[in-house]
């Protein structure tokens, strides 16, 4: 093997175990979301997720899941923020009338 040809190489390998540390990393990343989903786990729990985690059919199921649940609490997170605005926005109007009323 020439240099040239060792250097590709090498470049190839590292490559490739990035690439793959990288799926590792997303892998668990959807793990811990699908946990935290669940608000609980055990032993039992992780074992049976390891296992689903062996089959691409799961894991795309696993992230519509983890998808749709993030979804939900983003978007009840922006109810909050609006309920909060709107009471703000009420207390405002009705120290405006007491005011109003106190002019008279």
């Amino acid at each position: 093997m020439d240099r040239i040809d060792n250097y590709r190489f090498r470049i190839i390998w590292s490559l490739a175990n990035q690439r793959e540390t990288t799926n590792q990393f997303k892998e668990n990343d959807l793990k811990y979301q699908f946990i935290k989903m669940q608000g609980q786990t055990n032993e039992e729990n992780i074992y049976r997720l390891e296992r689903q985690f062996q089959y691409d059919d799961s894991i795309k199921i696993i992230r519509k899941q983890v998808e749709r649940y993030e979804d939900l609490v983003k978007e009840q997170a922006e109810m909050v923020e609006r309920a909060k605005h709107n009471t703000f926005d009420v207390q405002s109007l009705q120290n405006q009338v007491k005011t109003i009323k106190g002019r008279r």
